[in-house]
């Protein structure tokens, strides 16, 4: 798709999927039939892979969106988050006569469980062919969720035989046995307990963290919302991160995801494991404070002060 000629050198390029969100906040929620009131909407972009890309731009660091969507209006609304953000889409294909990826998210008013009713779109997979191979090289991360596969694969072959680092993103309820091809090319894997459980085969956190490093990792982490994350690194260093108390709690739509943009951010600016968790983590918590996956995507200050209050 590109030439070394015409291929910036990014801090982080993304694989993943772009979707929109309808964010709708209910009292409880619905259970057979009957009508539920809505309290509050929000329409925004979002997407694991995407959500980490806008909120690492929006601190900061360069960003650019390998993705294929629907030359609907959805799409639309899709490229206009990402520029609005500093999240370069030169290689966001919109496919003709194809819709985008679609989610409606229901969320509790009291505590901002969310129940993520999904429609995946119909767009055709990138393979390795049809990506921007020569900036996936130059770039320092690969941030990956398993998404456009099997070129995904391809491409963190391709980034680290160029020596740049692949990051990925597990999800709850998105694990599958074929990404067990893609994990041993990880460096910096950060996946939700439910996923690891299923990797590990194991509930127990210790197992958990010791099968992701055997599979590679350089850094891994187990993600469990309100109870924080354990790190460990492949030098053996293993911590615990404490999610940070705020309020109110409105939505925990994509806080994994800033998790994961708020960490490469600090980790590609020569921070410590320890410093680029806690870092994470407070901005994780500050997006939980308003509705949507990218409802308060916090400034480096307001990062900054939320670790000092502690």
């Amino acid at each position: 798709m590109d030439t070394i000629s015409d291929s910036p050198a990014f801090d982080i390029v993304g694989i993943g999927m772009s979707t929109i969100d309808l964010l709708k906040v209910v009292e409880e929620f619905p259970e057979g039939e009957g009508v539920t009131e809505v309290i509050e909407n929000r329409l925004q972009g979002g997407g694991p892979v995407a959500s980490a890309l806008v909120t690492a731009a929006k601190l900061g660091a360069s960003a650019a969106i390998v993705d294929r969507i629907g030359s609907d209006w959805r799409g639309e609304l899709v490229r206009h988050e990402y520029r609005a953000a500093g999240v370069d889409t030169r290689f966001l294909e919109l496919e003709p006569d194809r819709e985008t990826t679609f989610a409606a998210v229901l969320v509790r008013q009291r505590d901002g469980a969310r129940h993520v009713i999904f429609s995946p779109g119909n767009f055709t997979p990138l393979a390795i062919d049809e990506m921007p191979v020569q900036a996936i090289k130059r770039a320092k991360v690969l941030h990956l969720n398993g998404r456009h596969w099997p070129g995904c694969v391809d491409a963190a072959l391709a980034i680290r035989g160029a020596g740049g680092l692949v990051s990925f993103d597990g999800g709850a309820g998105r694990f599958h046995e074929r990404l067990r091809e893609l994990l041993p090319l990880v460096d910096i894997h950060i996946s939700a307990r439910d996923f690891v459980a299923n990797l590990a085969e194991s509930d127990d956190t210790g197992e958990q963290l010791a099968a992701m490093i055997g599979l590679g990792a350089k850094i891994a982490a187990v993600t469990d919302g309100e109870n924080g994350s354990w790190f460990a690194t492949e030098e053996g260093e293993v911590f615990h991160q404490p999610a940070f108390a705020v309020e109110p709690i409105v939505d925990t739509t994509g806080c994994g995801d800033v998790f994961h943009g708020a960490f490469l951010f600090a980790h590609l600016r020569g921070w410590s494991v320890k410093e680029a968790a806690t870092f994470a983590s407070a901005a994780a918590a500050l997006n939980a404070t308003e509705l949507g996956g990218r409802g308060h995507l916090a400034t480096l200050e307001e990062i900054r002060e939320l670790i000092v209050q502690g």
